[in-house]
């Protein structure tokens, strides 16, 4: 089952933002995120408080400081689909921009592709968001460990040993991510300090990419290469891919000590 994979690097602090609080609230219990239909808390190394989705049971976990993170995912009844841990801040990284981390998994609903692209951007802007991507993966096998970071190396259609050791590379050198790309996915945010090197007009004019948004001015972008996310599955997309490659060239990461077999 086609799964998008989405993995947002942040900084907002949300047990103390009411308000932030409940806009991300608000925009988890869309209907494109469905398949996120169990709610918990992520307490130490447990996982409590399990309940029903709701805008009031998300902001309750979130400005709870006992918790770590508010999590989603599939009932207990049902095979493992979907999940999604977002951090309220009470336990601060130490990677400034990119301390923290959110990621979704779920499978993909052709009909919902613009709600999810949307609702996704808005989530980046609320957490403001310094990096991110969206991939799309044959199984929530396969985008799991790809959201997480942690990337296993599953080779698959449409996925090239560039892009293995651009995916590597982002996990190796996360300090960096606030401030380069390892390289494009299907889709791909850009903070503050990569929008201050690049010029998103210039972007625009390449024809690398399908869509080029500016969440918010001068400091979060989304670069969405193809229409179709399924487009990430096929054969012919590392070819799509070379010239997002040279536009986002004044940004890139160095690839040079990356291997895979490390």
């Amino acid at each position: 089952m086609p799964t998008w994979a989405v993995r947002l690097d942040f900084a907002a602090v949300l047990v103390d933002d009411d308000v932030r609080r409940r806009r991300v609230a608000e925009i988890l219990v869309r209907p494109c995120f469905r398949e996120l239909e169990r709610l918990s808390a992520h307490r130490g190394d447990r996982w409590v408080d399990h309940c029903d989705v709701s805008v009031e049971n998300i902001i309750r976990i979130l400005q709870d400081r006992r918790n770590a993170s508010v999590t989603l995912d599939t009932k207990r009844n049902r095979e493992l689909v979907a999940d999604a841990e977002i951090p309220n801040g009470t336990y601060e990284g130490s990677d400034g921009p990119t301390r923290h981390r959110t990621e979704l998994v779920f499978p993909l609903d052709r009909s919902a592709v613009e709600a999810v692209v949307t609702s996704v951007g808005e989530l980046a802007s609320e957490l403001e968001a310094s990096a991110g991507f969206m991939a799309m993966e044959p199984s929530y096998q396969h985008a799991h460990p790809v959201a997480l970071g942690g990337f296993e190396h599953r080779p698959r259609t449409g996925l090239s040993r560039q892009r293995m050791l651009e995916r590597e590379a982002r996990y190796r050198f996360r300090s960096q991510r606030h401030t380069h790309v390892s390289g494009p996915e299907w889709g791909t945010f850009l903070g503050a300090q990569h929008l201050a090197k690049i010029d998103l007009d210039q972007v625009r004019k390449s024809g690398a990419f399908a869509r080029v948004v500016e969440v918010t001015p001068s400091r979060l972008a989304f670069l969405q290469v193809t229409e179709d996310p399924e487009d990430d599955l096929r054969e012919d997309f590392e070819a799509k891919l070379i010239t997002a490659r040279k536009v986002l060239a004044p940004i890139a990461m160095d690839l040079g000590d990356v291997n895979l077999e490390d």
